[in-house]
């Protein structure tokens, strides 16, 4: 008898503890997973483009919270599982050795053992047989209690015998744990549907009041036309996100209001400055019509070709300027200033002159077309004011390429030095007409000069008269 309570001790310590715990474990395993695929991580909404921020705002955030709530449920349930677990393992160690207790009594009691266990047991003789905890004295009665027919039956019944060897297995129990998962779940659920909810209503609720200028912005800004350019977008006060949209809308107004307003003043000035020789041309041929026979006509044709090539010079300038507005990209190619120079001071032998020795790296990129008008727009205005000759100077100075038009007329204050570069630009003592041109003149220079990537600025010459700067950006003349 006390052979039979160290083996069975033994033996219900070591390898059959073990497999029932991990048996537990298998079968108290599949609940868990069947509630894994209840969880909201697993569902994700669809969002479609057809909704508004407001609503995407919600959705987002009901899906995070949703998402959250259900890691935490996993990571909840598993906790208790594996905590419900280790209890239902202890609690069938313990009783696999009070099991083992009853079974190494030297003197066992002449009634069955009574056996209290949280799962079912199972005990084992040596030839892998199931037998029942039977006292000796008990065994001739159960055997005769079973029919012969029903050996399976007797086999399964067999008394324990002194003297053998027995394995005691003890299952443990998984309905604390079902039980414990299901209540959790059942309480859990409704709970986290409520916060997800609320979260949504309140995001709905954050999300729209954040909105409300947006709204305001847009009906605003519908409602304004070419016509009403002066109007302004309501700025909000928080100094966030929607704060620097609405000023940014504001600036771009702004220079949509300048720009038309500074287009409106071009075809102004630019109707006017046609309108004037067409005027004169018109009164010369009328004139002519009323006296024929007393008219010069040599003299009248000079005067309306005068008019004329006023009038083409006027369109010229008005279509190049129409050109660089558009910021059509010219043929280019590498263009030594030097030689622009030299070939202008030809063109006016009298009237220009080249100061200093010729650079021969002034090369720079860009279209030829465009650079020899900037230089004889140049020319022609300091011819206009000088009082002997204008001169022009290339140089080379580290990546740039400067060339200078002196003259030693009276100069340009320097209030109105950024203002000669505005179109149909005249000063006080150039409004006239045969001596102040159309005004459009700089105004082209300083495009083509900006065009190019260069700048043109109005500085005192040293002649005492008015200096205009070029610089643009040297190319260096090895490349191809």
């Amino acid at each position: 008898m006390g052979h039979i309570g160290a083996d069975a001790g033994r033996t219900a310590n070591t390898g059959h503890i073990t497999d029932a715990g991990q048996d537990a474990g298998q079968d108290i395993g599949h609940p868990a997973d069947g509630e894994a695929p209840g969880d909201t991580g697993g569902r994700r909404p669809r969002l479609t483009s057809g909704l508004s921020v407001r609503a995407k705002a919600v959705l987002a955030a009901a899906g995070t919270v949703a998402f959250a709530i259900g890691l935490c449920m996993l990571a909840l349930v598993l906790a208790l599982q594996h905590n419900l677990r280790a209890s239902a393992d202890l609690d069938a160690r313990n009783a696999a050795v009070a099991i083992k207790g009853q079974l190494a009594r030297t003197h066992p009691a002449p009634k069955r053992a009574l056996i209290v266990a949280p799962g079912a047991v199972t005990i084992k003789d040596v030839a892998g047989r199931t037998v029942t905890p039977i006292m000796p004295t008990e065994a001739g009665s159960r055997q005769t209690e079973a029919t012969p027919q029903d050996s399976t039956a007797a086999t399964a019944a067999e008394p324990l015998d002194a003297g053998q060897p027995y394995s005691v297995k003890v299952s443990p129990s998984t309905t604390a744990v079902d039980n414990a998962t299901g209540l959790l779940l059942r309480q859990a659920a409704p709970a986290a549907a409520g916060l997800v909810l609320f979260v949504a209503g309140l995001t709905w609720l954050l999300v729209g009041r954040a909105l409300r200028p947006v709204a305001a912005m847009r009906r605003e800004f519908t409602e304004i036309t070419e016509r009403d350019l002066h109007r302004r977008v309501p700025v909000p006060r928080a100094r966030d996100e929607i704060h620097r949209l609405a000023r940014t809308m504001n600036a771009t107004l702004d220079r949509l209001h300048r720009a038309m307003t500074r287009q409106r003043q071009f075809v102004a000035d630019a109707s006017h400055e046609l309108r004037s020789p067409i005027a004169a041309v018109r009164a010369q041929l009328e004139l002519v019509l009323a006296r024929p026979s007393r008219t010069d006509w040599p003299a009248a044709v000079h005067k309306a070709l005068r008019d004329t090539d006023r009038l083409q010079a006027v369109a010229s300038d008005l279509l190049l300027l129409a050109r660089l507005d558009a910021q059509e990209a010219p043929r280019t190619a590498a263009v030594d200033l030097g030689a622009l120079a030299a070939e202008e001071v030809r063109r006016h032998p009298g009237a220009l002159t080249l100061a200093g020795e010729q650079e021969r790296a002034a090369v720079v990129t860009g279209s030829r077309v465009q650079l020899s008008r900037l230089l004889t727009n140049l020319a022609d205005n300091a011819r206009r004011h000088t009082r002997t000759t204008v001169s022009i100077t290339v140089a080379v100075r580290g990546g740039q390429v400067e060339l200078a038009v002196d003259d030693d007329g009276p100069g340009i204050p320097e209030a109105d030095r950024e203002r000669v570069f505005e179109r149909f630009t005249r000063l006080d003592d150039a409004r006239a007409r045969q001596d102040g041109g159309t005004g459009l003149g700089l105004a082209i220079a300083n495009d083509i000069a900006h065009a190019h990537g260069g700048s043109l600025t109005v500085l005192t010459s040293p002649r005492g008269g008015a200096r205009l700067l070029l610089c643009l950006p040297r190319t260096d003349p090895a490349q191809p």
